[in-house]
């Protein structure tokens, strides 16, 4: 999501650029030293609350214009805020990238940039055929709370970052419930931090019945998701396994044919309650993200709906106004060991940021954008229909 980063800067500041989950590639005291805040997480006043009651603190939201609006030529528009039946409640991956603080101002220029015309206008468009988009401005992690190196800590300073997002994350929604939702229906949807943080406030929201029944699907998308955790903290939202169910979960992590996921699983921490805990040598699910099963099968053909390249715009550091031209990909995809794999490499235009070991993390949303979109519509049409 952080193109306009690798066109504009050094190779080391693209790659530190990119996000959250895939801290794992950032290797050596150089790094370590740019991103590193230095001094633990208590030695820093946190950045002033969001508050939740303003438009100011939302990245998206109905009745204004705003990136998560934009659709791709070719396909069908967003859905108009005023005819919409379904809400989309969308959650940001990491875009703080510096070492200045252990969690970010919501203001902070270049992340805000990031959210606005990369987040917004990539992934958290996907969503507007399905229905209106809120999308919570948060006091997110930073980049260095991934590559603690946690497993020898009695403390881990990263884990008190997360958690102070993660309540934003969850004051964010209960707003949204409180004063925006009005008993609607909702998509969750996220990316990579806030992929985890979602499955966080799944954890403890969704078990509350009047808020479960009005769960259309949920779309933690690039974060490792436990299969354990379907038979306890989220028994109540299982996996999804067909294209039109409705209360269920879509996960997946995109890697090229010769992909490697074992750093990307060994570093990885997943919230259960709120304890971080490893996902290292646990089950993962992975739905399909073209078929929409975890059968496992191999999908692909006129199942894909069109890969979507970031914009040009973004290496101008000027706003984005206009998507790029989607592209009908040849691939296969199938769910092994927790990934969902292609059977071969997209073109370059998908290449730019893809980490060591085939990881498309980067590329999650852009790979199967279209799919992702004509899904979530779907899923809210079957939805509407059973009401």
């Amino acid at each position: 999501m952080l193109r306009y980063l690798a066109w504009g800067a050094a190779g080391l500041v693209a790659l530190i650029a990119i996000g959250g989950t895939a801290a794992y590639l950032f290797r050596g005291e150089l790094v370590a030293y740019y991103v590193n805040p230095g001094k633990p997480f208590a030695a820093f006043t946190p950045p002033a609350a969001p508050d939740y009651e303003t438009p100011e603190a939302w990245a998206a939201m109905p009745g204004r214009a705003d990136t998560a609006d934009l659709s791709p030529a070719g396909m069908s528009p967003a859905v108009a805020d005023e005819a919409a039946r379904i809400d989309v409640f969308f959650i940001h991956p990491t875009t703080f990238l510096t070492s200045e603080a252990w969690n970010a101002d919501i203001n902070e220029v270049a992340s805000r940039y990031i959210i606005d015309n990369a987040v917004m206008a990539h992934q958290a468009s996907a969503y507007n055929l399905a229905g209106r988009v809120y999308a919570p401005r948060y006091r997110q992690a930073g980049i260095y709370a991934f590559m603690e190196p946690w497993a020898n800590l009695e403390e881990s300073q990263g884990e008190l970052a997360l958690d102070l997002a993660y309540q934003d994350v969850a004051r964010a929604f209960e707003t949204y419930i409180r004063l925006y939702n009005n008993g609607r229906p909702f998509i969750l949807a996220a990316h990579s931090q806030g992929s985890l943080h979602l499955i966080r406030l799944m954890q403890d929201y969704l078990k509350r019945p009047e808020l479960k029944q009005r769960l259309v699907a949920a779309y933690p998308v690039g974060m490792s998701m436990p299969s354990h955790l379907f038979d306890g903290l989220l028994a109540h939202v299982p996996p999804c396994a067909e294209p039109d169910q409705t209360g269920c979960l879509v996960s997946f992590n995109s890697f090229g044919p010769d992909g490697n996921p074992k750093v990307w699983f060994d570093q990885q921490r997943i919230w259960e309650g709120s304890d971080l805990v490893p996902v290292a040598g646990r089950a993962i699910n992975c739905t399909n993200p073209l078929s929409w099963s975890d059968n496992g099968e191999a999908a692909g053909g006129d199942l894909h709906k069109g890969a979507l390249p970031y914009a040009a715009a973004l290496g101008e550091e000027q706003p984005v106004t206009r998507l790029a031209d989607p592209q009908v990909l040849d691939v296969l995809v199938q769910c092994r060991g927790g990934i969902a794999y292609m059977d071969q490499l997209p073109p370059d235009e998908f290449g730019e940021l893809v980490f060591e070991n085939e990881d498309y993390h980067v590329y999650d949303y852009n790979l199967f954008y279209g799919s992702i979109r004509e899904n979530a519509a779907l899923r809210a049409a079957a939805y509407m229909a059973i009401q």
